[in-house]
Parts: structure tokens; C-alpha cells; sequence
């Protein structure tokens, strides 16, 4: 494949996960989603732009950040205040902070900077019996550094896993299989309009893609965020769906927390998270469901 000139923007790289599919893996977050999931865990990876975000309760005041930038954006109020209008995302202020209260979300990569960056982690995968998996956002939407990514990952035999809200081109989904181990695939709702409430989509594209991987052979593992007051009176729905997908591994009852509250304030962005907080019983009531539809429950702990 010709890489020359493809780029890709990433949030972030995070390593050692157990919950991104099989064994010890290496996440990378690619920046940018199709969906606008109220619950979002992930506020800095929603854009497809680069973003500063600045944690003011980390910020002890030293105006290192304020010095360096260019555009006015940053001042200080006894802590510093970004004006996120302002900000031209260049991440001068994230490179002087002392503390970690500013931090820049969106690094470019080339396929093969990212790849050195990846390769760090090459003697986990194997002892850990692991690998790669590209995430978001929507590592979808940036289909041709994603192939790229993907197919070199799997020439130095690193599995490679998508995780993917399926709201991609059929296209994208056909060339990127071949170098994907497992599609970690986003079931959010079936009814349309619980979906349309929750995600500003219709969900019609991401079933008949589901539909698509499991006729091609893939191999599905399906993750069901379960947010109470939003999508919990889907499981039966969603359980009978997958009762009759081929390919299907299982499906990982992914219990909501509001974590990134603080992410969204340090973005300027507004928090959309829901009430309640999922709970244990939430999460076991819903696994409950799918085994008694005869679907396989993944364990999350």
C-alpha cells in the first residue's frame, strides 16, 4: 500500500488495556465521530480537530501557559482561563506546563511514526497475548490511515482489533476486514428512534452492517453500553438480534460513568451525561437478559 501523504489524527495511545479485546493491548484513540452519544465517555476524541483542554484544578497558577500563547487565548485569574473561541490548538501551553493542566488532543501521525510509536509495546502482545486496537471516535472515518495502519500492524503479525460504532461506509468496513482479527462493534439500540434520541442518528446503516460482517465471516464481539433511562428497555431487542447473528462471540455489557465529567468542562464543552450512574445490578439484570437468549456474556472485570 502507498503511504505517502497519509495522516492521521489521534487523541491518544493508551497501553496495557484488558478491555479492549483480547489479552494485553495498545489502544489508539483516532480523533473524530459520526455519532453524538449523550453518554460519551470519550468528549476529546468527538471533534475532528485538535483541541486544548485545561484541567483548572491542576493548575497551580505559575502563568507558564499564558507566556507562551500566541493567540490571547490563556490569561490568568489566580489559575489559568483558556478562551477555547480563541484557541488555535497548537499545544505551546501543554509543552510548558509543569503539572499536566493543559493537555493538547490531536496529534498528527504518519502511518509509520504512529507504527514506531506502537512497536514500543511489541513484547506485551505476545506475552500477553494481545495486540492493536483502533478506536475513537470512529477510527473508521479516517478509513485510508486506519487500512494503512491495519495492514502494517498485521505484516509485523500484530492482531489488530476495530472498534467501531458502524456508521461507516460499507466500502471502508470490505477493505479493512482483511486485516482485522475481531470488529469490537457497537450495539447501542435497535428500535431507530431510542437510537435517533440517543446518538442524533438513525441506526438502519450500522444493523445492515452488522448484518454485512457477520454474512462475510467475521468475527463480532459486541459492546452494549447500558445507560438506565436511555437505552436499558433495548436489551431484550438487542439480545434477540444477536441470537440470530452468526459470528458473534458474545457481548460486553458496558456499565456507564460519568468519569469525563471533568473532560468536558476543561474542553468548554457541554456535559451531556446522563442520570443515573449504571449500576451493578443494572449490568447483571442486562447479562441476565442475553444469557437467556443463549448470547454469551463477556466478562468486564
Amino acid at each position: 500500500m502507498v503511504e505517502k501523504g497519509i495522516t492521521g489524527l489521534i487523541s491518544g495511545i493508551k497501553r496495557m488495556e484488558i478491555h479492549d479485546g483480547d489479552g494485553l493491548r495498545t489502544t489508539v484513540f483516532f480523533k473524530g465521530c459520526p455519532l453524538k452519544c449523550v453518554w460519551c465517555h470519550n468528549p476529546e476524541s468527538i471533534s475532528y480537530q485538535p483541541q486544548t483542554a485545561l484541567f483548572r484544578d491542576k493548575c497551580i497558577g505559575c502563568g507558564s501557559c499564558a507566556a507562551v500563547c500566541r493567540s490571547g487565548a490563556v490569561s490568568l485569574d489566580g489559575r489559568a482561563v483558556i478562551d477555547h473561541e480563541k484557541c488555535r490548538a497548537c499545544f505551546a501551553c501543554a509543552d510548558v506546563c509543569p503539572v499536566g493542566a493543559a493537555v493538547g488532543y490531536g496529534k498528527r501521525y504518519t502511518v509509520s511514526g504512529l507504527l514506531d510509536e506502537i512497536m514500543l509495546d511489541e513484547p506485551f502482545f505476545a506475552e500477553g497475548k494481545g495486540g492493536v486496537t483502533l478506536s475513537g471516535g470512529e477510527c473508521l472515518t479516517q478509513p485510508e490511515f486506519a487500512l494503512a495502519l491495519a495492514e502494517r500492524l498485521h505484516g509485523e503479525g500484530i492482531s489488530v482489533d476495530i472498534d467501531t460504532c458502524g456508521y461507516v461506509g460499507r466500502g471502508v468496513l470490505e477493505r479493512i476486514s482483511r486485516f482485522t482479527d475481531t470488529f469490537l462493534y457497537d450495539i447501542k439500540a435497535v428500535d431507530p428512534e431510542v437510537h435517533r434520541r440517543c446518538t442524533g442518528k438513525d441506526n438502519r446503516l450500522i444493523l445492515d452492517n452488522l448484518k454485512y460482517l457477520s454474512g462475510a465471516g467475521c468475527r463480532i464481539e459486541i459492546r452494549f453500553p447500558l445507560v438506565v433511562g436511555m437505552n436499558d428497555t433495548e436489551t431484550p431487542r438487542i439480545a434477540e438480534l444477536l441470537s440470530r447473528t452468526p459470528g458473534v462471540t458474545g457481548v460486553r455489557v458496558l456499565r456507564y460513568h460519568n468519569l469525563a465529567a471533568s473532560r468536558y468542562s476543561a474542553l468548554g464543552m457541554k456535559n451531556t451525561l446522563p442520570e443515573p450512574l449504571t449500576t451493578d445490578r443494572d449490568t447483571s439484570d442486562a447479562a441476565e437478559v442475553f444469557r437467556r437468549y443463549g448470547v454469551s456474556v463477556i466478562s468486564d472485570g
